[in-house]
């Protein structure tokens, strides 16, 4: 079901030397031989280096396909796609919320996000990325957190500087904006007591980009959820675009937090219905939903979005956080079926890539291009989605679990 590839760097095939040029002994002397020798090679080395340099930089990988592709997905050329481009500037910035008293991680250091700005000047198009890294839900399940996940609680380990794979090396022509995930409450609570300030923090953010001169011409805005993450971009999005002005072009992507209501759930979904009291989580006034916990549902939250924003979901049908968090039988495909079938009957207007793989998260990989249904990669998908200007759907499941290519490198999820 799942292959295993390592990236290849790109590859030329070198110049071969030049012949040298004989000359007879008589005419010349031997020294003044050497010495032009010595200066046509200096003279051809660097040139053919510096045109070696020039094409590898132009030259980029793009899986191939044999299949002909289907009228909806038909290939992009390089030249019109947002990806595959190289990121001169990899750096992201820190930026403190220090001016956001409730914007605390549930340590109660302060929250903070990072950006990187486009290379490309007067560029308006943005993306920002919410992390994620599941959740505690007690005094006692928290405690335990900060034992063995200290990462996921506090902001005192963040760099000034940050470098990152996946999507975000990929991308030069978007402003890019991280946000790390400190407060482990699903980006939902407001608590002084428990510490649980997702809410508070995700809200702050926007309050600050406010004010910042770039993001005020923005024209297009990619919110993009991870796990946790998009499980908060479920719940906080629909009221918060309500916000933004009908002119910018607004999209969502939930990457791998498209979450079932699975019988027999005993860490996954009851987990979140209890956590949600510890962290006194802030329901927003446009979802209603009893019990409260299904505002976190995909299948149920997408029905608040406004309908001009378009949503792309990005879910493993073997996602291996929900397979073990939810202790389902491996030896069945039964949550897969499941799975499948709610993604199916989801709004008839939502774009989704589901391959068959078992992992968890997709777009942090450093391979996240190559993934692919049918021979159809997850970039042509995001090339496509991202084109197309009418609200129309792309659809690729994998419906009998045999056509997805899943490549991974082992130290992916170390590196994120």
């Amino acid at each position: 079901m799942t292959s295993s590839v390592s990236s290849s760097p790109l590859s030329y095939s070198p110049t071969s030397s030049p012949e040298l040029i004989k000359t007879r002994s008589h005419h010349k002397s031997y020294h003044v031989e050497i010495g032009l020798i010595i200066l046509f090679l200096c003279l051809t080395i660097p040139s053919l280096l510096f045109l070696t340099l020039i094409y590898r930089r132009q030259t980029t990988y793009v899986p191939s396909t044999t299949t002909q592709s289907p009228p909806s997905l038909s290939p992009i050329s390089i030249s019109d796609s947002p990806f595959f481009k190289f990121a001169f500037n990899r750096n992201f910035y820190r930026k403190s919320l220090i001016n956001y008293p409730q914007a605390r991680c549930m340590d109660d250091s302060i929250a903070s996000y990072y950006i990187r700005l486009s290379t490309t000047t007067n560029n308006s198009r943005w993306l920002i990325y919410f992390d994620g890294g599941w959740f505690c839900y007690s005094k006692e399940s928290c405690y335990f957190r900060r034992l063995y996940s200290p990462n996921l609680i506090t902001s005192n380990n963040f760099d000034e500087k940050k470098s990152l794979i996946g999507i975000f090396s990929s991308l030069k022509e978007y402003n890019l904006i991280y946000v790390p995930y400190c407060s482990s409450d699903l980006w939902s609570g407001s608590s002084n007591q428990s510490h649980a300030h997702g809410s508070d923090i995700f809200h702050a953010i926007f309050d600050d980009l406010k004010s910042d001169k770039h993001f005020q011409k923005a024209q297009q805005i990619i919110f993009t959820g991870f796990s946790a993450g998009g499980l908060g971009l479920l719940l906080n999005l629909p009221n918060l675009l309500k916000t933004f002005s009908s002119t910018i072009d607004l999209r969502v992507i939930i990457d791998s937090g498209w979450f079932i209501d699975y019988p027999g759930s005993i860490n996954g979904i009851s987990k979140i219905n209890e956590g949600m009291i510890y962290w006194n989580t802030q329901i927003p006034s446009s979802c209603q939903l009893k019990p409260q916990y299904r505002c976190f549902l995909g299948s149920e939250a997408i029905r608040f979005f406004p309908s001009h924003v378009r949503i792309l979901i990005i879910q493993s049908l073997f996602d291996q956080t929900q397979l073990h968090l939810d202790e389902v039988n491996l030896h069945t495909n039964d949550f897969s079926l499941k799975l499948l079938e709610n993604l199916r009957q989801s709004n008839e207007h939502v774009s989704i890539f589901a391959p068959a793989c078992s992992l968890h998260g997709f777009l942090f990989r450093s391979l996240w291009s190559q993934f692919d249904i049918k021979q159809r990669t997850l970039a042509s998908v995001l090339n496509v989605w991202l084109r197309r200007k009418k609200r129309t759907r792309l659809r690729l499941i994998d419906h009998h679990f045999d056509s997805s290519f899943c490549p991974q490198r082992e130290n992916d999820d170390e590196l994120y």
